[in-house]
C-alpha cells in the first residue's frame, strides 16, 4: 500500500473514531431556573378571600354530611348583612345546609342564596344594595311615620327572576311573625314576594303589612323561629340572631318618647328578647351578630359580611365538635 493510501486510511480511521465518541456521549441540558410562584399583593386580596380552609378528615366531612342541618334566622337593620357571609363561609367549610328558616331582614339573603347561581353572586347582590333600596323618609324615626314599603316592593320585585319559594335550590321557610298579635304565618311554598314585605315589617322600621295596629309594638314579632326548624327534624339547628343593634337603637329612641309610647316600646323589646332567648333553647349552635353600629348605617355592610364570615368558622368548628360527639 502507498504513502497517499495509507495517509487517506488513517484519516478516515480517525473520522470514525470522532463519530462514534459523539455518539455515545449524552447532549447537555442546560436548566433554566423557574421563578417561585409567590403570593399575590396584597392588594389583591380582601377580607373575604382569605387563605383556604384547612381541609378535613374524610370520615369527619362524611359524618357532617349525614347530620340534618337546619339554619334559623332573625334580624333586623344592616347587621342581617352578616347572612351573606356567614352563608358564604359554610359553604367553603363544607358545611350542607338542609332547609332554612328566616324572620326579618335576613329572608332577603336566605332568598338569594337559594335563588341565585353562586354564593359569589349572592355577595355581590348584597354590596349592591344601598340604603335608598330599602326606605324613603321616615325609617327609624320615632318621631314620624313608618317608613313606605314602595322602595322595598320595587327593590324585591327586580331582585330575583324566581316567583315561586319551591324554585330555590335549597327549601327556604319564611316565618312571618309580625302580622297580627299571636302565632307566626309560616310560608314554604307559592308566592314569595308578599311574605317578605311581611316578614321585613318589624316595628320601628316598616309599617305592619298590610296596615295593622299600634298595638303590634307589645307582640308582633317573635325574631328567630328555632321551633319552627325542631318541626323539620333537623339533627342539628344553628341559630343566629342579628338584633342586638335594632335593640339598642330602640332603647335609645324610647328615652325621647313618653306615657304609653315609651312602656308599649318597653313591653316589646321585653318581650322579643325573652322570646328569642326562649328559641335559643331549642338550638344546638347559636350565634348573635352585634356590629355596634345604628341599624340604618349602611356604610356598615361589608364590616357586617365579613363578622358573618368570621362567625361562619366558629359555627363550623361547633358542628364538627358536636358531630365528633
Amino acid at each position: 500500500m502507498n504513502a497517499r493510501r495509507q495517509n487517506r486510511f488513517f484519516h478516515g480511521f480517525l473520522v470514525l473514531l470522532l463519530v462514534a465518541g459523539c455518539a455515545g456521549k449524552k447532549p447537555r441540558v442546560t436548566e433554566v431556573p423557574v421563578p417561585s410562584q409567590g403570593p399575590p399583593p396584597s392588594s389583591q386580596s380582601t377580607a373575604l378571600e382569605p387563605l383556604p380552609p384547612a381541609p378535613v378528615e374524610p370520615q369527619k366531612m362524611a359524618a357532617v354530611d349525614r347530620a340534618r342541618i337546619g339554619l334559623v334566622l332573625g334580624g333586623a337593620g344592616v347587621a342581617s348583612f352578616a347572612t351573606v357571609g356567614l352563608l358564604k363561609r359554610l359553604q367553603q367549610e363544607g358545611i350542607k345546609i338542609d332547609f332554612i328558616v328566616s324572620t326579618g331582614w335576613p329572608t332577603l339573603f336566605a332568598l338569594g342564596f337559594g335563588f341565585l347561581k353562586s354564593v359569589h353572586d349572592l355577595e355581590w347582590f348584597a354590596m349592591r344594595l344601598q340604603e335608598k333600596d330599602f326606605y324613603v323618609a321616615g325609617l327609624f324615626d320615632v318621631s314620624r311615620e313608618y317608613a313606605s314599603h314602595d322602595k322595598l316592593s320595587s327593590l324585591i320585585g327586580n331582585a330575583f327572576t324566581q316567583q315561586e319559594l319551591d324554585e330555590s335550590k335549597i327549601p327556604i321557610v319564611i316565618s312571618a311573625a309580625n302580622i297580627e298579635p299571636g302565632d307566626p304565618e309560616i310560608f314554604e311554598k307559592g308566592d314569595w314576594k308578599t311574605p317578605l314585605l311581611k316578614t321585613m315589617s318589624v316595628p320601628g322600621i316598616y309599617r305592619p303589612y298590610p296596615q295593622g295596629a299600634n298595638t303590634q309594638w307589645i307582640s308582633s314579632l317573635q325574631g328567630i323561629d328555632v321551633s319552627e326548624a325542631a318541626h323539620r327534624d333537623a339533627d342539628i339547628i344553628i341559630a343566629v340572631a342579628m338584633y342586638d343593634d335594632y335593640f339598642e337603637f330602640l332603647r335609645q329612641k324610647g328615652k325621647k318618647l313618653s306615657g304609653s309610647d315609651q312602656l308599649f316600646r318597653q313591653l316589646y323589646l321585653t318581650q322579643l328578647k325573652s322570646t328569642i332567648g326562649r328559641e335559643f333553647k331549642m338550638a344546638q349552635v347559636t350565634s348573635r351578630i352585634d356590629l355596634n353600629k345604628t341599624p340604618n348605617d349602611f356604610t356598615a355592610k361589608r364590616m357586617a359580611i365579613q363578622t358573618g364570615y368570621r362567625e361562619g368558622a366558629r359555627i363550623a368548628k361547633e358542628i364538627r365538635r358536636l358531630v365528633e360527639n
